[in-house]
């Protein structure tokens, strides 16, 4: 019974340990830090220019922001293109109140909205671009 109280209390400590994301660095990080945060932004901007489909913001933010940091081998182009499509097309549709002061246009015009920047960046905060940005970089 003992041993069996002791396994359950070491399997709650390790289940309920914390996950540790890295410190913030306007860098980056080390060599493998950086290609995974490179990695990871330009997913984030990828998707986000995908679910938009406006390159027109896009030139505006250029106009003040690089929008990640450019290292040309570090990069997995056709990865994110697949991430980013997969993420912006299954962004599930939002469900909408009816508003009862609200005209045809506008009821129409909110039914086109979607929730593509906070899904990009769920997704670009999730462990699972940190695990697929991981098993990348041994590939490089």
């Amino acid at each position: 019974m003992k041993k069996l109280n002791l396994i359950v209390i070491i399997f709650i400590i390790i289940s309920c340990s914390t996950y540790n994301r890295s410190k913030f660095e306007y860098h980056f990080g080390n060599k493998e830090n950086e290609w995974i945060n490179n990695f990871k932004t330009e997913f984030f901007f990828t998707c986000l220019r995908k679910g938009y489909k406006n390159d027109t913001i896009f030139k505006l933010i250029s106009k003040k922001d690089f929008q990640y940091l450019y290292e040309p081998y570090a990069f997995q182009h056709n990865e994110i293109d697949v991430i980013a499509t997969k993420i912006v097309n299954n962004i599930p549709k939002p469900i909408y109140p009816h508003c009862d002061e609200c005209t045809e246009k506008e009821e129409a015009e909110e039914a086109n909205k979607n929730y593509i920047c906070a899904s990009c960046l769920n997704y670009y905060a999730s462990r699972e671009l940190d695990s697929t940005a991981k098993k990348l970089i041994k590939t490089i």
